[in-house]
């Protein structure tokens, strides 16, 4: 039944009508001859190229199969299943680290497919370790995020948006590390399909990503940035206890650092933020003089508040440059809806809200899990800033005003947090039963049902950095009535209405406003942009890049000239609760990443070699105090080597239990002082790591300068440094 197919006197409908035939019986190569005589006829028809790949593969010639899936590739690159057979003609070459990469394609193209997640998750381990170059995208809170939860926050789906849009490698920190580990891109983009499909942490599915998540934790290839990397933080990984100490690796290997700040929320509302997280932000932002070339701000609001807040807290120490890129971005799989059509003025008097069945609104679905009516929508989690308390006061105001029947429902949608016990209390009223209504861990599509379903929407948050859900209201072209602040009349500029920040009686009456008057309701609807104004989240991607790279390199690494003279300088952060220039000089005193984190009575070093780099005071001879904290416990010896050039360098020993202050002294030579301090590991019980020895503090002087001696000893009374 094969012989040669004769093109000549066959059309191409019955060349391929034959190919499909013999495709269908399992006749691979007459299948695959055929395909190819239509192809010489139709050379441009990709499908029926990729079919004629399929015949010569099941034929036995992965080889030949794999150069004709190539050229189909070429016609169109962002086909998933071309890349998924790819990698099967790939494996069945033996070719499995190729393999792996074409599934890894596969997947991040189509990261809901099961096809080539398993297919990828069967070969990852066989990849080599990447090289990477240009923008590294740090991912760490976000990796944590989905640790314990899945469907993301504001920060979080902003952060997984920008890296699911851009073309940047991925890399993230454990907490209890301090090195990162290169976050496969498939993994990545799993996650992210996942956590925006669905809020069931119990989800096979789900469970099987978190799987992998945590198998890469422990044997991800270890990622030690260098020259030509420019580490993007893109969320808050400012609360990872060895960032800082990861950060001067990296730093001192030639990368760069510029983080995205999304807000100052700890500082500019310490009654409403945990101490220990107000803590953890202003330390963070003590470092930044010395460890980045600068930040991003997610709005020109944040970028001048941490301005001020870095010229405040830190006089003196030059403020690393501030660019902004708006995270204004819009999922591609919104559907357009069009604005409610303004009804005569007229009719919306005579049918007032709540005065008969059928209502002036227009008619909109109501989510599952809502009652059939009218709703408000403020979405955000429950944390004390968003201002929740603020928004149930305002609706019984309108429940006494205007009574349950003429007042909307008011739904609250976001994820419980720490400090909404208040909130929680209030939602047990009586009074508000029926009027207010909390749902917690709503998927990404529940929250599309939700704002297409509502009349308009609240934000009435006392502090953002940008206010995400603004920008969600507006793409469902939804009127958002939200708190007059900086930050939010920039993210609420395309159709928002304001009202007078932490007024009850204001967002009462502006709320009373839209609900009593559907027509100016819904001439403000028409008034909002297509998309909201939204650009889609591969342009906020590149905009932040344009950002980043506009940074000058260069600018981080920024030490003091010369050390307060003959004065210890404390190595820890000294229980300060807020950015201070002591924790600046502090982290531009350190080097490398072999320091513990800091403590309030100084830090500890690593096992084996860790290093201080002091500037002296002049380039004659000079003077090093050092004040110590032997580990309890401890034993065997502490070697302290003090140079500089141009000097023969200075050596002290000493029973490591027995060092709590060392004095060593250098001749003239270069300007910067290099201090190195070895010792041998001790385990901290108590903690459950090994540390060398506790550095407290460090006093530099001039060596031969009997005065400055003195001056050091009155200086070490008045401010003690070895705490009990």
């Amino acid at each position: 039944m094969g012989g040669p197919v004769g093109e000549g006197s066959v059309d191409p409908g019955a060349l391929l009508a034959r190919a499909d035939a013999a495709r269908d019986n399992r006749r691979w190569e007459e299948a695959a001859e055929a395909y190819a005589a239509f192809l010489r006829l139709r050379p441009n028809d990709r499908g029926i190229l990729i079919q004629q790949g399929h015949c010569v593969k099941e034929a036995g010639d992965p080889a030949a199969a794999l150069e004709l899936y190539r050229r189909a590739e070429a016609m169109e690159g962002r086909d998933a299943d071309i890349h998924l057979q790819i990698g099967h003609a790939l494996k069945l070459l033996g070719r499995r680290g190729a393999a792996a990469d074409a599934y890894g394609r596969a997947v991040a193209l189509d990261p809901g497919g099961r096809d080539p997640w398993a297919e990828w998750l069967a070969l990852r381990d066989s990849l080599p370790p990447p090289r990477v170059a240009g923008l590294l995208l740090d991912l760490s809170d976000l990796v944590s995020w989905y640790g314990h939860r899945r469907a993301p926050s504001g920060i979080q789906r902003v952060q997984a948006e920008i890296a699911a849009a851009g073309e940047a490698a991925f890399c993230a920190m454990h907490p209890e590390e301090d090195v990162w580990r290169v976050l496969p891109a498939p993994l990545f983009h799993r996650l992210h399909h996942l956590s925006r499909t669905g809020a069931d942490t119990e989800d096979p599915a789900w469970r099987e990503a978190l799987g992998a998540l945590e198998a890469w934790r422990r044997r991800g290839h270890v990622l030690r940035p260098g020259a030509g990397v420019t580490i993007v933080t893109l969320g808050s990984a400012w609360w990872l206890p060895r960032y800082a100490s990861a950060l001067r690796a990296a730093r001192a290997a030639g990368a760069r650092y510029v983080p995205v700040l999304h807000d100052c929320g700890p500082l500019v509302l310490p009654d409403v933020t945990p101490p220990h997280t107000r803590a953890a932000f202003g330390r963070w932002l003590s470092t930044l003089p010395v460890l980045a070339d600068g930040v991003v701000a997610v709005s020109q609001a944040t970028a001048a508040e941490y301005r001020r807040l870095m010229e405040r807290h830190l006089p003196g120490w030059p403020v690393p440059p501030a660019m902004v890129a708006t995270p204004d971005g819009r999922a591609d799989d919104v559907p357009e809806e069009a604005p409610a059509p303004v009804a005569p003025r007229g009719l919306a008097a005579r049918f007032g809200f709540g005065r008969r069945r059928s209502s002036p609104f227009p008619a909109r679905p109501t989510p599952p899990g809502l009652p059939e009516g009218p709703y408000v929508l403020l979405v955000s989690s429950f944390e004390p800033r968003k201002n929740h308390l603020l928004a149930i006061e305002a609706w019984r105001r309108l429940l006494l005003r205007r009574g349950a029947a003429g007042t909307p429902r008011l739904v609250l949608a976001g994820r419980r947090a720490p400090g909404d016990g208040p909130v929680m209390e209030a939602l047990r009223d009586s009074a508000l039963a029926g009027h207010v209504t909390a749902l917690h861990e709503v998927d990404d599509a529940g929250l599309a049902a939700l704002y297409r379903g509502c009349l308009f929407t609240l934000y009435p948050s006392r502090h953002e950095g940008w206010g995400l859900p603004v920008s969600e209201s507006l793409l469902h072209r939804r009127v958002a009535l939200v708190s007059e602040i900086p930050s939010l009349m920039e993210s609420g500029r395309q159709g928002a209405v304001f009202f007078t920040p932490n007024s009850a009686e204001d967002l009462a009456t502006a709320a009373e406003g839209l609900i009593a008057d559907p027509v100016r309701l819904a001439a403000l609807e028409a008034r909002i942009p297509r998309h909201g104004g939204l650009r889609p989240w591969a342009e906020v991607a590149e905009t932040l890049g344009v950002a980043v790279r506009r940074l000058a390199p260069g600018e981080a690494g920024r030490r003091p000239t010369a050390l307060p003279p003959c004065e210890p300088v404390r190595l820890g952060h000294g229980g300060l609760p807020g950015p201070h220039p002591a924790i600046a000089m502090a982290e531009a005193l350190l080097q490398g990443a072999n320091w513990h984190p800091a403590q309030d009575w100084g830090a500890w070093t690593m096992p084996g070699r860790a290093a201080l780099r002091l500037p002296s005071p002049s380039e004659g001879p000079a003077r090093v105090s050092l004040a110590l904290r032997p580990p309890l416990g401890a034993s065997g010896t502490l070697r302290i080597t003090l140079s500089r050039e141009g000097a023969e360098p200075t050596v002290a020993e000493r029973a490591l239990e027995e060092a709590e202050e060392v004095a060593l002294e250098i001749g003239a030579g270069g300007a910067d002082l290099h201090l190195v301090l070895e010792a041998p590991g001790t385990e901290l019980t108590t903690e459950g790591y090994e540390v060398g020895v506790g550095a407290v503090a460090v006093a530099v002087m001039h060596g031969a300068s009997l005065a400055d001696r003195l001056a050091y000893l009155e200086n070490r009374v008045l401010v003690p440094v070895r705490l009990s």
